[in-house]
Order: structure tokens, then C-alpha cells, then sequence
């Protein structure tokens, strides 16, 4: 909730009148706009909390107006997907205005306006918390009758500078050993390490050609003054892997800014989607920085980082030249995903006592966490386990929570509902009572989900492992939650293969057998033949056997069959039984309509007939009587 201008007391009142409300979780911070606080809700279910944002939106409460988004909306990346650009601004335009402007399509999280001294370059920035209140702004700006300050402007989707300027050479690969950098990759990573510096200078975006050949000249002039060859050979720069695709240099940079002093950090990026390969180079202002870096244990998001010196191209060519054939091969299988096992995947979300994202997670949560790295690390050292990429284990789970709760969590995750498969709580067995519905046993504490693809199942992995939001999935009902906040415990499925393949073979054949064509007699004559059979029994019980002919059965394999020579004597015998029943049903249904017929019938017992007929209820039989009389 945005705008919110108002105390925790006040706040707490106002939304536990909302269906589902559970509680404030937190008020921290102070968005743009609208003015005020920024307030996070926590509801009973996603239903529930949809509607209080439609609710909340655009209301006023405390003499502020109220702005709310669902937090799976909300933007929380560093890829700035809600920032436009707004060009042929007026130059004494200042940042209230473009808040003024583009607050009717959603909360913003920035705006801005670069200046050259006092005087502003024509163009600016705004920030949208959500995406999609960013591509409201932008069709509506399409329009042309968009205006900042009385004077018509032109906004466009902001993009990184580095798509406008002439990429560099990219870093060549690691070696086996983790690490390889020549000194002209390193030359082109501070050349890109200038081009990429946005925040600083526009944002990364331009108003006009002019502006963006001025700066791309400003950059080559601090990338030829930043050139520093030998600073490999030196050792103070470093070579990083299994870095967060998402990850940035800003946030690189105040990480491994612990060790010493840094001159610069260049992402590897890949220039056809100009995403993260997963590798960075980070450079020191002194050897002794950069070794040091390399004795201690970094982690960035949860995720180890893998850090050594870089080489230059020349060791790492006669690396390359000295690794064998096999090696070689292997080698080159990984590096194009070839893990066929994806044991890789075991150290997705990890996190381990003394990490950054250790922090604030109970004791008895990390000791757990401790128990499930090293039994998958147990069964992970016999081959015939492997990590299933589209599978996770969801665990520390409340005794309430139930598949129907945890789709809930994957939807705000973002998954789409067609892209998850089975989702299974693991349950303990109750015994079944014949002819009463079975009941769902205790829950364990963990739960499986699978999808239909890799890229779902990681992207609910990070949304929801360590997220302290979801302490309500770990919290039991009714009670309080203390000052340590559980959170869920979730990561890929260790698997064996035999059980797999067991299982999967099990699928096929029970397929197979629904789809198999009929052969022999189907489901609806087996269950009549066993109908007939049943009363055919009672009737031998009661009568004896020498009155019914008895129905000749086969017993074999795949259940009983009929005797096909003895079919008709079967069906006759049914047949008559259930005409039999058919005329008693009749007789019953059926009032007295003749009434000569009935005098004549038993003229003898009209008083016993009318009797019985005072007892049914029967009016003609009861007048019979009288008149006789």
C-alpha cells in the first residue's frame, strides 16, 4: 500500500475491516508518490488479496491518497523494467513535475532529471514499481497529447546504455581451473565499465544524437586514461563464477569491496541477448586486495560465488593445450549443459550459517537446511541419483498448508496454473474404514511440485526460499509468531533413477491400458454378471439350490467372465426376477380405481378390506364398505 501518511495503529484499524487481513508485516521507507509510507499486508489467501487491492486503490484514508499492487507485481529486480524516458522536456521542468505527470498511472518509485550544473538537458527519468502500470503511462504518452509542464513530450521504454554504444570484446571463457583474462579483456572491461556507468551519468539513456556522441566520446577518453595493461600480471584482478544472471556491478562492487579498495567491475554479458553469462572480472587497487579475496568464502543472493586470479590469454591457451583429450571434451560438455545429472542444481538456494542471507533465519531453520544439503550431497555421491530440473521439494511447512494453498504460492510467483503439474503434500496413512470416506492424514512438513518447465521451477525456487513474506506457510494457525521468523525451505528433487524409471513404467502401463482396445467383456458386464450372481445366492440360500439353476462362472486372471453357452439361461432367470419386482412394484404404486372389481374380487372379506383400506388410507375401498353395509 503507497501513500499511506497515517501511524501503525491507524493502519492496522483501517485494513483488518478486509476480508482474509492477517497483518501488517512492515512500514518502512517513503515511496515518491504518492507522498507517504510504504505499507506491506499479508492475507489469508491471493482471492482475498485482490480484492483488498482493488479495494485500497485510489482510496483516501487520513486525508492521503492510497495507491496498492499486489508484491507479485511489484518490480524487485535490478533489470528496471517500469523506467521510461521522457524526451523535448521543457528545461525548467524539475522532478515534481514528471511525479505530477505520471502519477495517475501508478506509484513511482523515481523520477529525474539530469542538469549540467543548474541547467537540465532536455530529457528525464521516471520509475514505475510495476511494469504494468509503466506500459499504461507508455500508451497513453503514445497518444501525443502527453504533456509535462503545459509543453508536449515524447516518452519511450528506457533502455541500458550499452545497447547505443558499440559493444567491446568480449572476455574469453574459463579455463578448467576457473579463471582466464587477457590484458586486452580487461582493457574492454573498463571500457565497458565507463559505458555502462548510467546512474551517474543520464540513467543510461539519451535525449538526442548529440548528447549520446558526447558522452560515448567522454567515455573512450576515461577507458584510454583507465588503461592499464599488466594489471593481470600484477594480480589484482579477479575472475568470478556462478554469479547471479541478475546480479549488477553496483552490487558486485559493495560486496567484494570488503576485502579492499576496487577500481572496477565488468559483468560478462552475452551480446546476442545481452543478458549475464554468469561470470564478472573484478579489479583491485593493490595485489595484496585481490589475494585476499581469494582466501575468503563469498556468496551473492544465496548463490557461492567461485573466485580465483585471472591469467592472461597466453597461460590460458597453454592451459587449454595441456588438459587431455577426455578432459577436454568433458570440459566442453559442461560448459554447453551437459551435466546430465544437473548436479549444479543441488546448490541452487543454499544457504549456510555465516552467509549474507543467513541473516535473520532462525537457528532450527539453518540446522535444517545443514540436514538436506548433506543428505543430498550422500545420495548424489552414488551415480544412479540425479537432480530432477522441473521438480522441487517445498519443505518446513505448517500443519495447514495444503495443495491448495501452495498453488496459490506458485501463482504469485508468477507461474502461470498450465505450467504446474501434480503438487503433492506428503501425508502420514490412516487407515480406511470400509464404506466411509477416507480422511487426509497429518501432514509431514513438506510438500513436492512439479512443472512444465526448468525455468518455472527455478523461478518459484527463487521467489520463495528464504522469503520471510511466506512465514505464514511455515507459522501453525493460531499461533503467535515470535521474534524469529520461519521461512520455507525449498530445492530441487534429488532422485533415483530406478524409482524413477519404476514409476514411469508404471504411467505407461496403466496408460496403455486405458487406451487398449476392448477385449473380452467390459467393466458394465462384469459388474451385472457379478449383480446376477449375488442374487442368484441368496436366492439358492433361502429356496434351496435345486430351484435355481445355478449360472456356470469361470474364474481366471483378469476377473470373472460368463459362460458364453449358458448366457440365455443366465438372462432368463434375471429377466423373470425382475419382472417379479416390477409387478409387486406396480401393485403397490397403483390405487383401487375399480371398484366392482374389487366387490366382486373378495365379496366375502369386505370388512377385512375395508379395514385394511381405513389403515392405508384409501378412500374407495372405505365407501365399498359403507354402501355394502
Amino acid at each position: 500500500v503507497f501513500g499511506v501518511g497515517a501511524s501503525d495503529k491507524a493502519v492496522y484499524k483501517r485494513l483488518r475491516k478486509l476480508e482474509g487481513f492477517e497483518k501488517v508485516t512492515s512500514v518502512e521507507g517513503a515511496a515518491m508518490r504518492p507522498a507517504g509510507a510504504l505499507a506491506v499486508a499479508t492475507f489469508s489467501s491471493l482471492q482475498k488479496a485482490s480484492q483488498a487491492c482493488q479495494r485500497l486503490d485510489g482510496a483516501t484514508f487520513k486525508g492521503s491518497k492510497l495507491a496498492c499492487r499486489l508484491e507479485a507485481h511489484v518490480d524487485r529486480s535490478n533489470e528496471q523494467k517500469g523506467r521510461l524516458v521522457v524526451r523535448n522536456l521543457h528545461f525548467r521542468a524539475l522532478e515534481e513535475d514528471l511525479l505530477d505527470a505520471f502519477m495517475a498511472y501508478g506509484p513511482l518509485r523515481e523520477a529525474r532529471v539530469p542538469r549540467v550544473g543548474e541547467k537540465s538537458r532536455g530529457f528525464g527519468f521516471v520509475e514505475f514499481f510495476c511494469e504494468s502500470d509503466a506500459r499504461r503511462a507508455l500508451k497513453a504518452a503514445s497518444s501525443g497529447k502527453f504533456a509535462v509542464k503545459g509543453r508536449p513530450v515524447a516518452v519511450d521504454q528506457a533502455t541500458p546504455k550499452s545497447d547505443h554504444v558499440v559493444a567491446a570484446p568480449e572476455p574469453a571463457q574459463a579455463s578448467e581451473d576457473g579463471a582466464s583474462a587477457s590484458g586486452d579483456e580487461s582493457e574492454a572491461a573498463e571500457a565497458s565499465d565507463a559505458a555502462e556507468e548510467d546512474n551517474e551519468d543520464a540513467g543510461g539513456e539519451e535525449s538526442d544524437a548529440a548528447e549520446d556522441d558526447d558522452d560515448e566520446e567522454s567515455d573512450d577518453e576515461e577507458a584510454s586514461e583507465d588503461k592499464k595493461p599488466d594489471d593481470v600480471a600484477e594480480g589484482r584482478t579477479l575472475f568470478v563464477r556462478n554469479v547471479p544472471y541478475g546480479a549488477t556491478r553496483k552490487a558486485l562492487a559493495e560486496l567484494f569491496a570488503k576485502s579492499g579498495s576496487i577500481e572496477s567491475v565488468h559483468v560478462v554479458k552475452d551480446k546476442a541477448t545481452g543478458l549475464g553469462k554468469g561470470s564478472c572480472f573484478v579489479r583491485y587497487s593493490s595485489a595484496d586486495s585481490a589475494t585476499n579475496a581469494t582466501m575468503e568464502a563469498w556468496a551473492l543472493d544465496a548463490r557461492p560465488l567461485i573466485v580465483a586470479l585471472a591469467v592472461d590469454q597466453s597461460t590460458a591457451s597453454k592451459l587449454r593445450d595441456e588438459v587431455g583429450p577426455a578432459k577436454k571434451r568433458k570440459l566442453e560438455h559442461a560448459l554447453v549443459g551437459g551435466d546430465r545429472r544437473h548436479v549444479a542444481l543441488s546448490r541452487e538456494g543454499l544457504i549456510q550459517k555465516g552467509d549474507p542471507a543467513a541473516i535473520g533465519v532462525p537457528e532450527n531453520d539453518l540446522k535444517k537446511r545443514e540436514r538436506a544439503r548433506q543428505e543430498a550431497a550422500t545420495k548424489l555421491r552414488n551415480p544412479l541419483f540425479h537432480v530432477n530440473p522441473q521438480r522441487l521439494s517445498i519443505r518446513n511447512l505448517a500443519p495447514h498448508v495444503d495443495a491448495a494453498l501452495l498453488k496459490e504460492l506458485i501463482e504469485a510467483a508468477g507461474v502461470s496454473p498450465k505450467d504446474v503439474g501434480a503438487v503433492h503434500v506428503a501425508r502420514d496413512k490412516v487407515p480406511t474404514v470400509p464404506g466411509k470416506k477416507p480422511k487426509p492424514g497429518k501432514s509431514k512438513g513438506y510438500a513436492f511440485a512439479e512443472f512444465s518447465s526448468h525455468a518455472c521451477a527455478m523461478r518459484v525456487l527463487r521467489f520463495a526460499n528464504n522469503n520471510p513474506e511466506l512465514a505464514s506457510y511455515c507459522v501453525p494457525r493460531g499461533k503467535k509468531m515470535g521474534s524469529e521468523v520461519p521461512r520455507p525451505i525449498v530445492a530441487f528433487v534429488v532422485e533415483d533413477h530406478r524409482k524413477v524409471a519404476l514409476r514411469q513404467k508404471r504411467e505407461d502401463d496403466a496408460k496403455a491400458k486405458a487406451t487398449a482396445p476392448l477385449d473380452g467383456p467390459s467393466r458394465k458386464e462384469r459388474r451385472r454378471e457379478k449383480r446376477i450372481a449375488n442374487r442368484l445366492e441368496k436366492k439358492r440360500a433361502r429356496k434351496g439350490a435345486e430351484e435355481v439353476p445355478k449360472a456356470p462362472r469361470k474364474v481366471v486372471d483378469d476377473g470373472l467372465m460368463r459362460d458364453r453357452a449358458d448366457d440365455r439361461a443366465v438372462e432368463q432367470v434375471f429377466d423373470a426376477a425382475e419382472r417379479k419386482r416390477d409387478k409387486k412394484r406396480r401393485k403397490k404404486k397403483a390405487p383401487e380405481q375399480d371398484v366392482e372389481r374389487a366387490i366382486s374380487k373378495r365379496r366375502s372379506g369386505l370388512p377385512r378390506v375395508a379395514e385394511e383400506g381405513r389403515r392405508r388410507g384409501r378412500g374407495p375401498v372405505v365407501r365399498v364398505n359403507s354402501c355394502v353395509s
